[in-house]
């Protein structure tokens, strides 16, 4: 056999060698990527307890530095995998009392009730007010919200890290049937828990909120949000979410999350 035959012959084994080589490794790289649809549903999906009460400050920053500080309980329950959540602020003074009920909805959008002690009622928060801040915070109406997976367009970007965390990146455009002050979502979602640590929030091409969690633990095995901030990227006012004490899993009272409860103070 000529030399020739035995170089072609020995170089076609070798690409045939590394094209399965390739093949493999892709294949193991499609297996370990998830779709963004996944992961957006694991979001959504995130364990926190069948149901929960904690106590938290919110300090209210302005762009020199000064602050402003309230504390407020939160109690959550489960209903067939619904959330209701009853916020109720106890300090300062004038908004002790203030409430804040919401009732996730399958297929149309949350009901939000909003009590202010001097009306000695609640008023439904509607669509047309997402958009306006809930309590003077950075936070919107709509940002108090779950959203649900199926509201956006989900694509993956990629990876990144951040503070020590492997992250996916995942941008969810909301679709033109799902009402939305933002243009998009830019989420840095930790690979091993799928928590997402960072939110930015865009309008106009810029983003113009941005959420971060500054502080994570794992309480009784449930990933919580033990510091978080949302910073208005225009005015560079800034709310930060500090937990002082959390509880799961405790049977909350489902009478709870009602109007009647609600609006008694």
């Amino acid at each position: 056999m000529s030399i020739n035959k035995i170089w072609c012959r020995e170089l076609f084994t070798l690409l045939a060698v590394l094209a399965f080589i390739s093949l493999t490794i892709t294949g193991v790289l499609a297996e370990q990527q998830p779709s963004a649809e996944y992961i957006a549903q694991k979001i959504y999906d995130r364990d926190t307890g069948h149901d929960s009460h904690a106590t938290v400050f919110m300090k209210l920053i302005e762009k020199d530095g000064k602050a402003r500080a309230r504390e407020m309980e939160i109690w959550q329950k489960d209903f067939s995998g619904l959330k209701k959540t009853l916020i109720r602020f106890n300090s300062p003074a004038e908004i002790r009392g203030t409430g804040f009920l919401t009732w996730e909805n399958k297929d149309r959008d949350d009901d939000q009730h909003l009590f202010l002690p001097e009306l000695r009622r609640s008023r439904r928060v509607v669509s047309s007010q997402k958009d306006q801040k809930f309590v003077n915070s950075d936070f919107t109406y709509e940002d108090m919200q779950r959203r649900r997976v199926e509201k956006d367009v989900h694509h993956l970007l990629g990876s990144k890290t951040l503070t020590g965390f492997n992250c996916w990146v995942l941008e969810s455009t909301p679709k033109p049937s799902a009402e939305s002050q933002y243009e998009k979502f830019v989420a840095l979602v930790t690979k091993d828990s799928y928590i997402p640590i960072q939110i930015d929030s865009y309008k106009h091409g810029r983003v113009v909120k941005r959420y971060t969690v500054l502080s994570l633990q794992k309480i009784s095995g449930i990933w919580t949000d033990m510091v978080a901030e949302m910073a208005d990227l225009r005015n560079q006012h800034r709310t930060v979410l500090e937990v002082q004490k959390v509880s799961y899993n405790v049977n909350v009272d489902a009478n709870i999350f009602t109007i009647r409860n609600l609006e008694k103070y």
